[in-house]
């Protein structure tokens, strides 16, 4: 996997976890939260560890 796509990913995780902290700040600690978002984003990362590398 190329360090872009690993940086981009990680964003796009750390995105998530912030967002998840402030809507249970605001909403409150046993707000339930949707992880198909999460999900999809892991499921992209494991394809993305799982792709044949290229060589130059």
């Amino acid at each position: 996997m190329s360090e872009r796509n690993v940086a981009g990913v990680e964003r796009e995780l750390a995105m998530l976890a912030y967002v998840r902290d402030r809507l249970r700040v605001s909403e409150g600690s046993d707000l339930r939260i949707p992880t198909t978002a999460v999900d999809r984003v892991l499921d992209e990362l494991n394809s993305l560890e799982r792709a044949p590398r290229k060589r130059n």
